[in-house]
Protein backbone atom coordinates (compact mmCIF):
# COMPACT_ATOMS: atom_id res chain seq x y z
CA UNK A 1 0.00 0.00 0.00
CA UNK A 2 1.62 3.29 -1.06
CA UNK A 3 2.05 5.93 1.65
CA UNK A 4 0.21 8.77 0.50
CA UNK A 5 -0.13 11.40 3.52
CA UNK A 6 2.29 14.21 2.77
CA UNK A 7 1.50 17.72 1.11
CA UNK A 8 2.89 16.57 -2.22
CA UNK A 9 0.83 13.55 -2.31
CA UNK A 10 -2.03 13.58 -5.52
CA UNK A 11 -5.30 15.54 -4.41
CA UNK A 12 -8.10 12.93 -4.97
CA UNK A 13 -11.54 14.58 -5.81
CA UNK A 14 -14.34 12.23 -5.04
CA UNK A 15 -17.99 12.69 -6.52
CA UNK A 16 -20.73 10.86 -4.91
CA UNK A 17 -20.37 10.99 -1.12
CA UNK A 18 -22.14 10.28 0.82
CA UNK A 19 -23.98 7.79 -0.73
CA UNK A 20 -23.11 3.44 -1.56
CA UNK A 21 -19.96 4.45 -3.41
CA UNK A 22 -18.94 7.25 -2.44
CA UNK A 23 -18.96 7.10 1.27
CA UNK A 24 -16.91 3.47 1.48
CA UNK A 25 -14.72 5.05 -1.24
CA UNK A 26 -13.70 8.25 0.86
CA UNK A 27 -13.04 5.82 3.80
CA UNK A 28 -10.61 3.47 1.88
CA UNK A 29 -8.84 6.17 0.14
CA UNK A 30 -8.18 7.28 3.94
CA UNK A 31 -6.73 4.15 4.91
CA UNK A 32 -4.78 4.21 2.05
CA UNK A 33 -3.43 7.72 3.26
CA UNK A 34 -4.73 9.67 -0.12
CA UNK A 35 -5.51 13.30 0.25
CA UNK A 36 -9.07 13.86 -0.25
CA UNK A 37 -11.84 16.29 -1.56
CA UNK A 38 -15.11 15.35 -0.90
CA UNK A 39 -17.22 17.10 -3.28
CA UNK A 40 -20.65 16.66 -2.59
CA UNK A 41 -24.37 18.74 -3.18
CA UNK A 42 -24.60 19.23 0.51
CA UNK A 43 -21.51 19.61 2.27
CA UNK A 44 -22.33 19.98 5.89
CA UNK A 45 -23.82 16.68 5.33
CA UNK A 46 -21.13 15.45 3.58
CA UNK A 47 -18.70 16.70 6.60
CA UNK A 48 -21.14 14.96 9.52
CA UNK A 49 -20.76 11.27 7.41
CA UNK A 50 -16.79 12.20 7.41
CA UNK A 51 -16.45 14.28 10.98
CA UNK A 52 -14.03 11.95 12.14
CA UNK A 53 -11.56 11.78 9.59
CA UNK A 54 -8.11 13.42 10.10
CA UNK A 55 -8.33 16.91 9.12
CA UNK A 56 -4.90 16.65 7.40
CA UNK A 57 -6.09 14.40 4.94
CA UNK A 58 -10.03 15.07 4.07
CA UNK A 59 -11.40 18.80 2.32
CA UNK A 60 -14.70 20.03 1.23
CA UNK A 61 -16.35 22.17 -1.53
CA UNK A 62 -19.67 22.02 -2.41
CA UNK A 63 -20.18 20.70 -6.06
CA UNK A 64 -23.49 19.42 -7.89
CA UNK A 65 -23.97 18.38 -11.71
CA UNK A 66 -25.59 20.83 -13.71
CA UNK A 67 -24.84 23.96 -11.89
CA UNK A 68 -21.73 25.78 -13.48
CA UNK A 69 -21.03 28.16 -10.92
CA UNK A 70 -19.87 25.59 -8.16
CA UNK A 71 -17.24 23.70 -10.83
CA UNK A 72 -14.53 26.27 -10.13
CA UNK A 73 -13.88 25.59 -6.38
CA UNK A 74 -14.42 22.57 -6.97
CA UNK A 75 -11.68 21.21 -9.38
CA UNK A 76 -9.01 23.68 -8.67
CA UNK A 77 -6.10 22.14 -7.58
CA UNK A 78 -7.30 18.60 -8.02
CA UNK A 79 -4.92 15.88 -9.79
CA UNK A 80 -7.21 13.02 -9.64
CA UNK A 81 -11.04 12.81 -9.82
CA UNK A 82 -13.82 10.45 -9.16
CA UNK A 83 -16.74 10.83 -11.01
CA UNK A 84 -20.09 8.93 -10.58
CA UNK A 85 -23.39 9.89 -12.46
CA UNK A 86 -26.00 10.83 -10.07
CA UNK A 87 -28.70 8.16 -10.93
CA UNK A 88 -31.57 11.36 -11.77
CA UNK A 89 -29.16 12.46 -14.34
CA UNK A 90 -29.89 11.02 -17.86
CA UNK A 91 -28.80 13.85 -20.21
CA UNK A 92 -25.19 13.61 -19.43
CA UNK A 93 -23.77 15.74 -22.32
CA UNK A 94 -25.57 18.94 -21.00
CA UNK A 95 -25.33 18.10 -17.24
CA UNK A 96 -21.72 16.27 -17.10
CA UNK A 97 -19.49 17.06 -19.79
CA UNK A 98 -19.20 21.01 -18.82
CA UNK A 99 -18.27 19.64 -15.08
CA UNK A 100 -15.43 17.27 -16.74
CA UNK A 101 -14.46 19.87 -18.89
CA UNK A 102 -13.79 22.64 -16.11
CA UNK A 103 -12.11 20.10 -13.97
CA UNK A 104 -9.86 19.24 -17.12
CA UNK A 105 -9.18 23.09 -17.63
CA UNK A 106 -8.10 23.05 -13.64
CA UNK A 107 -5.66 20.48 -13.68
CA UNK A 108 -7.59 17.19 -13.78
CA UNK A 109 -4.82 14.19 -15.02
CA UNK A 110 -6.84 11.18 -14.34
CA UNK A 111 -10.40 10.35 -14.56
CA UNK A 112 -11.66 6.95 -12.92
CA UNK A 113 -15.45 6.71 -13.91
CA UNK A 114 -18.37 4.64 -12.14
CA UNK A 115 -19.44 3.22 -15.48
CA UNK A 116 -21.14 -0.15 -16.32
CA UNK A 117 -20.48 -3.71 -17.77
CA UNK A 118 -20.81 -3.47 -21.37
CA UNK A 119 -21.12 0.24 -20.93
CA UNK A 120 -18.88 0.11 -24.04
CA UNK A 121 -21.64 -2.26 -26.17
CA UNK A 122 -24.72 -0.22 -24.77
CA UNK A 123 -25.27 2.95 -26.60
CA UNK A 124 -28.63 3.46 -24.66
CA UNK A 125 -26.98 4.39 -21.67
CA UNK A 126 -25.25 7.60 -20.32
CA UNK A 127 -22.34 5.59 -19.27
CA UNK A 128 -20.94 4.39 -22.60
CA UNK A 129 -21.42 8.70 -23.50
CA UNK A 130 -19.30 9.45 -20.68
CA UNK A 131 -16.45 6.70 -21.70
CA UNK A 132 -16.48 8.34 -25.33
CA UNK A 133 -16.35 12.07 -23.66
CA UNK A 134 -13.67 10.77 -21.15
CA UNK A 135 -11.51 8.63 -23.47
CA UNK A 136 -11.28 11.31 -25.91
CA UNK A 137 -10.49 14.66 -23.66
CA UNK A 138 -6.88 13.80 -23.38
CA UNK A 139 -6.68 13.02 -19.76
CA UNK A 140 -5.57 9.45 -18.40
CA UNK A 141 -8.92 7.63 -17.35
CA UNK A 142 -10.12 4.07 -16.23
CA UNK A 143 -13.18 2.96 -16.49
CA UNK A 144 -14.62 0.61 -13.44
CA UNK A 145 -17.76 -1.01 -15.29
CA UNK A 146 -19.60 -3.01 -12.28
CA UNK A 147 -22.52 -5.45 -12.54
CA UNK A 148 -25.59 -4.67 -10.71
CA UNK A 149 -24.84 -3.85 -7.20
CA UNK A 150 -25.84 -6.36 -4.39
CA UNK A 151 -26.83 -2.96 -2.43
CA UNK A 152 -29.24 -1.88 -4.39
CA UNK A 153 -31.80 -4.41 -3.56
CA UNK A 154 -31.66 -2.90 0.14
CA UNK A 155 -31.38 0.98 -1.42
CA UNK A 156 -33.68 1.72 -4.73
CA UNK A 157 -35.74 -1.54 -4.23
CA UNK A 158 -36.30 -1.71 -0.49
CA UNK A 159 -40.19 -0.90 -0.73
CA UNK A 160 -40.30 -4.22 -2.01
CA UNK A 161 -37.51 -6.27 -0.17
CA UNK A 162 -39.26 -5.02 3.11
CA UNK A 163 -42.29 -6.92 2.02
CA UNK A 164 -40.58 -10.18 0.77
CA UNK A 165 -39.96 -9.31 -2.60
CA UNK A 166 -37.77 -8.38 -5.52
CA UNK A 167 -39.30 -6.96 -8.06
CA UNK A 168 -37.45 -6.35 -10.72
CA UNK A 169 -38.09 -6.51 -14.67
CA UNK A 170 -35.28 -9.17 -15.16
CA UNK A 171 -37.04 -12.14 -16.08
CA UNK A 172 -34.96 -15.40 -16.42
CA UNK A 173 -31.70 -13.45 -16.92
CA UNK A 174 -28.55 -13.88 -14.90
CA UNK A 175 -26.91 -11.82 -13.25
CA UNK A 176 -23.19 -11.37 -11.80
CA UNK A 177 -24.23 -9.14 -8.86
CA UNK A 178 -20.99 -7.01 -7.19
CA UNK A 179 -20.47 -5.48 -3.59
CA UNK A 180 -20.92 -2.06 -3.99
CA UNK A 181 -18.26 -2.53 -0.87
CA UNK A 182 -15.87 -4.16 -3.26
CA UNK A 183 -16.00 -1.75 -5.84
CA UNK A 184 -15.49 1.14 -4.01
CA UNK A 185 -11.83 -0.97 -2.51
CA UNK A 186 -11.12 -1.22 -6.11
CA UNK A 187 -11.61 2.26 -7.02
CA UNK A 188 -9.68 3.46 -4.22
CA UNK A 189 -6.65 0.94 -5.73
CA UNK A 190 -6.63 2.50 -8.94
CA UNK A 191 -6.32 5.98 -7.86
CA UNK A 192 -3.75 5.64 -5.77
CA UNK A 193 -1.50 3.09 -7.67
CA UNK A 194 -0.11 3.34 -10.72
CA UNK A 195 -0.51 0.95 -13.72
CA UNK A 196 -3.88 1.26 -14.27
CA UNK A 197 -4.25 4.58 -16.48
CA UNK A 198 -6.50 3.99 -19.51
CA UNK A 199 -7.65 0.80 -18.72
CA UNK A 200 -11.14 -0.26 -17.89
CA UNK A 201 -12.11 -3.19 -15.69
CA UNK A 202 -15.06 -5.54 -15.32
CA UNK A 203 -15.83 -5.86 -11.76
CA UNK A 204 -18.54 -8.47 -11.04
CA UNK A 205 -18.54 -10.89 -7.95
CA UNK A 206 -18.09 -14.84 -8.48
CA UNK A 207 -21.13 -16.20 -9.41
CA UNK A 208 -24.17 -15.65 -12.18
CA UNK A 209 -27.31 -15.71 -10.42
CA UNK A 210 -31.13 -15.12 -11.54
CA UNK A 211 -33.19 -13.06 -9.46
CA UNK A 212 -34.97 -15.78 -8.43
CA UNK A 213 -32.05 -17.59 -7.48
CA UNK A 214 -30.94 -14.68 -5.30
CA UNK A 215 -34.63 -14.60 -3.57
CA UNK A 216 -34.00 -18.40 -3.17
CA UNK A 217 -30.68 -17.46 -1.18
CA UNK A 218 -31.93 -14.75 1.10
CA UNK A 219 -34.54 -17.15 2.09
CA UNK A 220 -31.78 -20.11 2.66
CA UNK A 221 -29.62 -17.52 5.17
CA UNK A 222 -31.85 -15.40 6.76
CA UNK A 223 -34.79 -17.45 7.09
CA UNK A 224 -37.32 -15.49 5.85
CA UNK A 225 -39.14 -15.94 3.26
CA UNK A 226 -38.54 -13.67 0.19
CA UNK A 227 -39.40 -14.33 -4.26
CA UNK A 228 -39.30 -12.62 -7.23
CA UNK A 229 -42.38 -11.28 -8.77
CA UNK A 230 -40.42 -10.18 -12.33
CA UNK A 231 -43.02 -7.31 -12.91
CA UNK A 232 -43.05 -6.65 -16.75
CA UNK A 233 -41.37 -3.05 -17.46
CA UNK A 234 -44.98 -1.27 -17.81
CA UNK A 235 -45.82 -2.07 -14.32
CA UNK A 236 -42.06 -1.71 -13.31
CA UNK A 237 -42.06 1.86 -14.40
CA UNK A 238 -45.46 2.40 -12.66
CA UNK A 239 -43.81 1.00 -9.27
CA UNK A 240 -40.67 3.05 -9.47
CA UNK A 241 -42.47 6.38 -10.36
CA UNK A 242 -45.37 5.88 -7.59
CA UNK A 243 -41.97 5.19 -5.59
CA UNK A 244 -41.18 9.32 -6.39
CA UNK A 245 -38.35 7.95 -8.61
CA UNK A 246 -37.66 10.38 -11.27
CA UNK A 247 -38.46 9.77 -15.31
CA UNK A 248 -34.95 10.23 -16.22
CA UNK A 249 -34.04 7.24 -13.50
CA UNK A 250 -36.38 4.99 -14.08
CA UNK A 251 -35.96 5.11 -17.60
CA UNK A 252 -32.15 4.52 -17.73
CA UNK A 253 -33.15 1.96 -14.85
CA UNK A 254 -35.64 0.04 -17.43
CA UNK A 255 -32.43 -0.27 -19.90
CA UNK A 256 -30.42 -1.87 -17.45
CA UNK A 257 -32.81 -4.37 -16.47
CA UNK A 258 -33.33 -5.09 -20.41
CA UNK A 259 -29.83 -6.15 -20.33
CA UNK A 260 -30.35 -8.60 -17.20
CA UNK A 261 -33.38 -10.07 -19.17
CA UNK A 262 -30.93 -10.50 -22.44
CA UNK A 263 -28.22 -12.35 -20.54
CA UNK A 264 -25.99 -9.49 -21.12
CA UNK A 265 -25.19 -9.11 -17.38
CA UNK A 266 -24.07 -12.79 -16.94
CA UNK A 267 -20.55 -12.35 -17.67
CA UNK A 268 -17.56 -13.00 -14.55
CA UNK A 269 -14.61 -11.75 -14.52
CA UNK A 270 -11.06 -11.70 -13.16
CA UNK A 271 -10.68 -8.37 -12.72
CA UNK A 272 -11.94 -7.55 -9.53
CA UNK A 273 -10.37 -10.13 -7.29
CA UNK A 274 -6.99 -9.38 -9.49
CA UNK A 275 -7.28 -5.98 -8.40
CA UNK A 276 -8.30 -6.60 -4.62
CA UNK A 277 -5.79 -9.48 -4.34
CA UNK A 278 -8.65 -11.67 -2.31
CA UNK A 279 -12.29 -13.49 -3.89
CA UNK A 280 -14.89 -10.86 -4.39
CA UNK A 281 -17.90 -10.75 -2.36
CA UNK A 282 -20.59 -13.19 -3.31
CA UNK A 283 -24.41 -13.02 -3.01
CA UNK A 284 -24.22 -15.59 0.42
CA UNK A 285 -21.79 -12.67 1.84
CA UNK A 286 -23.94 -10.08 1.10
CA UNK A 287 -27.58 -11.67 2.53
CA UNK A 288 -25.43 -12.66 5.94
CA UNK A 289 -25.62 -9.24 6.79
CA UNK A 290 -29.08 -8.97 5.62
CA UNK A 291 -31.25 -6.53 7.69
CA UNK A 292 -34.37 -8.57 9.01
CA UNK A 293 -37.48 -6.98 7.88
CA UNK A 294 -40.59 -6.96 10.20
Amino acid sequence: MPDLNNSTSPLIGVTGAPGNIGTPLVQALLRRGARVRVLARHQEKARQVFMDAPPSQIEFETMEFGKRQTYLNAFDGLDKLFVLRPPAISQVSRDMFPALDVALGAGVRHFALLSLQGADKLTITPHMQLEKHLSGNGAAYTFLRPSFFMQNLTTTHLPELKQGIIAVPAGNGRTSFVDAYDVSEAAAIVLTENGHENRAYELTGPDALTYREVAEIFTRVTGHLYRYTDPNPLAFYRQMRGHGVGLGETLVMEAIYVTARLGLARHVSDDLPTLLGRPAHSIEDFARDLPIFD
